[in-house]
């Protein structure tokens, strides 16, 4: 039996010229910001074309309304690609209003973030995998406070093993079902990359485990829900959920700035 088809040709235009922001600003710390452009869908990547990627020579300044500064760049090997736009003057406080812009080859790009009220965890806790004396996942509670609408994130970072924080899965989490309730739930470890293989998603006994407990803005919250589900559907890039990635950006760029309130915790596993 055979089978023929015709070949497929696509020309596709480039897309426009774009500044993609990844950055943050968290309650007692200063703002980073990674700074790159955009690229085509089928484009080649590979470690040295994503290097090129990287907008080395723009201007970011943040505002907090009363000050702003312009951002350094800086060497950082605990992401990739390892550059940084970092501050050193304005730390992020909760309850204030933070505004990003980015400049570069004639096109702006800017967006604003808030800083939510850190909420505490409840409880924490080491479940063990089933059939396993040392794998398993960590749970967590706390009581959501009420008669507002709150938003979630969830990073750990082992120490000795992982070079910063990473997200767990579940990249954000709406109170719309637990709204001023006590919630709980299991959090896998958080991985640097989700299309890596043979990455192992459990926390060991003897682990050394740090957990940020973060709050964000409604607008944070909806990117990282919609990448979210992008991310659940990179096996197959036809199986897309078709869903455009929402991002808080205006202008000539697109991404993410985005506030974090902040609670830290050091779990020991035993």
């Amino acid at each position: 039996m055979t089978f023929c088809s015709d070949r497929l040709d696509l020309n596709l235009p480039d897309p426009d010229d774009l500044i993609v922001i990844d950055g943050w600003i968290e309650n007692n710390q200063y703002a980073k910001v990674l700074l790159t452009r955009n690229t085509p869908y089928f484009s080649s990547l590979d470690s040295a074309s994503i290097r090129e990627l990287i907008l080395s020579r723009a201007k970011i300044t943040i505002s907090n309304g009363d000050t702003s500064e312009i951002l350094t760049l800086r060497k950082n090997e605990e992401y990739f690609p390892p550059y940084v736009f970092e501050g050193n003057e304005i730390k992020g406080e909760i309850g204030k209003t933070y505004t990003v812009t980015a400049e570069y080859g004639g096109r702006k790009a800017f967006a604003t973030t808030s800083i939510p009220s850190p909420v505490k965890l409840d409880t924490l806790y080491f479940i063990k995998k089933e059939n396993s004396d040392s794998l398993g996942k960590i749970f967590l509670e706390f009581t959501d406070p009420p008669e507002t609408s709150n938003y979630y994130r969830i990073l750990s970072q082992v120490k000795g093993k992982d070079r910063r924080y990473y997200s767990s899965m579940i990249m954000g989490i709406s109170d719309i079902f637990f709204s001023g309730q006590k919630f709980g739930f299991s959090i896998f470890r958080g991985q640097e990359a989700y299309l890596s293989e043979g990455y192992d998603e459990y926390f060991r006994l003897g682990d050394t485990v740090s957990i940020k407990f973060c709050t964000i803005d409604k607008a944070h919250y909806e990117f990282w829900s919609s990448f979210q589900d992008e991310i659940l559907n990179t096996g197959n890039p036809f199986a897309s959920s078709l869903l455009v990635i929402r991002s808080n950006i205006e202008g000539d760029g697109l991404g993410i700035w985005g506030g974090y309130g902040v609670s830290f915790y050091s779990y020991i596993i035993k």
